[in-house]
């Protein structure tokens, strides 16, 4: 009999391999364990057969397992698990496109969404956890699974994360914490990390119209505001440029202030372009949350020809701010590898194309 109890099934990325903490592996079809778990369960077997792509392909889903001899994990540990790999994931691929054109890997979070039909706890049906119908059980026969509308063909869709900042992220999951202030720490990281997952989502909802970029970047700056927060009070404006400065910029380019500050263009002052495109992200979430008109073709208020796309830039941003946050905390255990930085965030801040 198995060591380990299905969990929680993702339809619209089959991984190669698998990913693992201390209670939770994230495994793709080819792992041995998905064969035993169809060959011990024939529910479960038919189950993972009835996925289709939005073309009728038949495709396989990932699916969550945990440690049988551990007590059941909770929906905060199994969200921040996804999630991790999610986000890492979803970060890479956005900047290897942004100056690569990189067609194959995880664009959109929502590649990574939990399946709201699953096999139930008793192997004997499957159950539904919609909104609509809590607790609905249903027949393994007449069973229809889909994937996320925001792939077509999540076949070609391959997962390749961000492996230090996702190591990253796992040891701070895993890791045992005693101190108030490391508890709270990974709180934060992971309540950050939740905002970045629902920011990176394709913006589909309403064709990829203006509102869905205006509220992407909405998101984002409460991603951020969650790594700056001090801790007591209030967080602001100056809490998180202060936390992208201090970062430790490999390209000098980064770290010389002679940008205009476009959040606060009557304080004259001058910044780094990191702290720029910070600036340039708030001063539109400010414009679309407020309400005011939307230029046509392009999400960005003000634009100039000499600005990046913060499409790109934003996500490169984020994920050098939160490896900097990570590295100066003792409360994270370090990845293997010395990199922080990786030059591919940074060249994506850097690029300027002519278009938006």
């Amino acid at each position: 009999m198995a060591t380990f109890k299905y969990v929680m099934t993702i339809p619209s990325v089959d991984i190669k391999g698998f990913i693992a903490i201390n209670d939770l592996v994230l495994i793709g079809s080819g792992d041995s364990r998905y064969a035993q778990l169809q060959s011990e369960n024939p529910v479960m077997a038919k189950y993972l057969a009835a996925f289709r792509s939005p073309v009728g392909t038949q495709v396989r889903p990932s699916i969550v397992i945990r440690d049988a001899s551990l007590p059941k994990v909770d929906a905060r540990r199994l969200c921040s698990f996804r999630n991790a790999i999610a986000v890492s994931s979803a970060l890479r691929f956005r900047a290897e496109h942004y100056m690569m054109n990189a067609v194959m890997g995880v664009y959109c979070t929502d590649l990574f969404d939990f399946y709201p039909v699953s096999v139930s706890s008793d192997g004997t049906d499957l159950i539904g956890q919609t909104t609509f119908e809590r607790s609905g059980w249903m027949e393994v026969d007449g069973f229809a699974g889909s994937t996320t509308p925001s792939v077509i063909h999540p076949q070609h869709v391959r997962v390749i994360p961000d492996e230090w900042l996702m190591i990253w992220l796992l040891n701070l999951l895993e890791k045992k914490h005693q101190r108030k202030a490391d508890v709270q720490f990974r709180n934060r990281v992971f309540r950050s990390i939740e905002l970045a997952y629902h920011a990176l989502r394709a913006p589909v909802v309403n064709l990829g119209a203006q509102g869905d970029f205006g509220v992407a970047l909405s998101l984002w700056v409460s991603a951020f505001e969650a790594l700056a927060y001090p801790g007591t009070g209030r967080v602001d404006y100056s809490h998180v440029c202060s936390l992208i400065a201090a970062a430790p910029w490999q390209c000098h380019h980064l770290r010389r202030r002679i940008y205009a500050d476009v959040n606060r263009p009557k304080a004259r002052i001058k910044v780094s372009l990191p702290v720029q495109v910070y600036g340039r992200l708030c001063s539109n979430r400010n414009k679309y949350a407020h309400g005011n008109p939307l230029p046509k073709e392009r999400y960005e208020f003000v634009h100039r020809k000499d600005w990046g796309n913060l499409w790109f830039q934003v996500p490169a941003l984020y994920r050098c701010v939160l490896c900097h946050i990570l590295a100066t905390s003792a409360a994270s255990a370090r990845p293997s590898s010395s990199d922080i930085l990786n030059h591919a965030y940074e060249d994506a801040l850097l690029r300027r194309p002519d278009v938006t």
